[in-house]
């Protein structure tokens, strides 16, 4: 038995044990879907039909794979958060005795969407934890900060106990995502603009600096500042 047949009655074993709740053909066409996009390497479906039966994993022709992966996928009665949340329930517990680390980024896709995501930081790597496609150039009926929220919860409710950091760009930093950490008892690292505002904690008088952007103490790449501040004019936090 060659490598692919060995891997892909393994994973079938998997999908077995991750989504019982799934019925036998479900949990074979759903195994078949994200096998055929791994090794090819695209969720084009004609792309992973043929490279399904390329590798042997299904008998029927190339067209009839295609149409049933297509059923799959609009089938009502497959429900997508559940199956992943499922998924999440046994799999980030492997987790729960380590400090974590979390990214939380916006990821345009094409001019029509955007990617609200969270992920998990596996040493170099970001594992896709939680996520929501939003509309690029309309106005979202749900507010950003309420959608950061739903997506740090999707985290709490598996690991509610576990240390975890949520690392964020400058484009989402400011003192709602503060809150939001705060609430759930993360830390947060952050990285802000350099037109951003503090007022610094000067010296052994412990007084506070004028306000002013941190490009004019912060001048060239490579030098750095360490000490308490007040950060954001508008909306200020002592950090």
């Amino acid at each position: 038995m060659d490598a692919s047949q060995v891997l892909w009655e393994k994973w079938q074993e998997q999908v077995k044990g991750l989504w019982p709740q799934l019925h036998g053909h479900q949990q074979k066409l759903l195994a078949l879907v994200v096998a055929g996009m791994v090794v090819s390497g695209c969720a084009v479906l004609q792309r992973v039909a043929e490279d399904i039966q390329q590798q042997g994993w299904s008998e029927a022709k190339m067209s009839s794979i295609q149409r049933r992966l297509e059923r799959f996928v609009a089938n009502k009665e497959v429900v997508v958060t559940d199956i992943w949340n499922a998924f999440l329930a046994q799999v980030l517990p492997y987790w729960k005795d380590q400090k974590l680390t979390f990214v939380l980024d916006c990821m345009p896709y094409n001019a029509q969407f955007t990617i609200v995501y969270l992920g998990l930081l596996v040493h170099s790597r970001v594992l896709p934890v939680a996520w929501v496609v939003m509309p690029q150039q309309e106005k979202w009926e749900e507010r950003q900060w309420d959608i950061v929220a739903r997506l740090l919860d999707t985290v709490r409710a598996v690991l509610p106990e576990t240390q975890c950091t949520l690392v964020a760009d400058r484009g989402l930093a400011g003192l709602p995502l503060v809150r939001l950490c705060e609430q759930r008892h993360w830390h947060y690292v952050l990285r802000i603009c350099q037109e951003h505002t503090c007022r610094r904690q000067m010296g052994k008088s412990h007084k506070w600096s004028p306000w002013c952007s941190f490009k004019s103490f912060i001048r060239k790449k490579g030098q750095q500042w360490y000490g308490r501040a007040l950060v954001w004019q508008e909306e200020t936090i002592e950090t």
